[in-house]
């Protein structure tokens, strides 16, 4: 296998990886945010939106290419935690 082929193999590896840490973490702030009562859930799902908003614009004002990327993430999150 040439360096070029092993580096891309270890590339999907670790992208693979990372989704999969992403979902994990993911799941547990859905699971504690469900175990909350629920008043503290909202509050603390909005101060996540609120969060998440000021991370993005904070990715625009310096013009970082991931933006999009963070903001669809965003809306994943929250498109599937309101199912």
């Amino acid at each position: 296998m040439s360096t070029i082929e092993q580096r891309i193999e270890f590339l999907e590896e670790s992208n693979e990886a990372l989704i999969m840490q992403n979902r994990v973490l993911a799941t547990a702030i859905k699971g504690l945010l469900r175990a909350l009562p629920a008043d503290i859930a909202e509050l603390a799902t909005e101060s996540i939106r609120t969060a998440f908003d000021n991370e993005i614009a904070e990715l625009q004002y310096e013009e970082n290419p991931q933006v999009e990327l963070f903001h669809d993430a965003t809306y994943a999150f929250f498109h599937e935690r309101e199912h």
